[in-house]
């Protein structure tokens, strides 16, 4: 598996891990900001794998999987309607959908994967917690 060449790679793989944009990471790295250039070198083999490697390390030592996810919108929909709560109900079906591949609400640059998400937006999904 290629690896980061070089230091700020190294920054930009780790600021990317934590949650920031290509941008603002590429710029936090050291690097000119540029969007272009931040995207291309996100996709740069060694960049992304690195990427993974962390938010992978950051998930296991969460306990979050996939499954964890799943099976806690699973119970967010069963409390939702036990207390007669539709709205929160369909808001579960449709994590679940999302998060098994099943629904897609919008194909862009937004949706991102379990993968590219920070250590704290998998916790606050663990959790249960929403951002609005």
């Amino acid at each position: 598996m290629p690896a980061c060449k070089t230091e700020r790679q190294e920054r930009f793989a780790l600021f990317l891990s934590r949650g920031l944009s290509q941008i603002d990471a590429y710029e936090a790295a050291g690097y000119r900001r540029c969007g272009k250039a931040a995207s291309r070198a996100a996709r740069r083999p060694g960049v992304a794998a690195r990427v993974r490697e962390l938010r992978h390390r950051a998930a296991s030592r969460t306990h979050v999987t996939l499954a964890s996810l799943i099976e806690k919108a699973e119970a967010a929909r069963v409390l939702a309607m036990q207390n007669n709560q539709p709205g929160a109900a369909i808001l579960a079906i449709k994590e679940i959908g999302i998060l098994t591949g099943l629904r897609v609400e919008k194909r862009d640059s937004s949706i991102r994967t379990v993968e590219q998400m920070s250590d704290d937006e998998l916790i606050r999904i663990a959790r249960g917690e929403t951002s609005h």
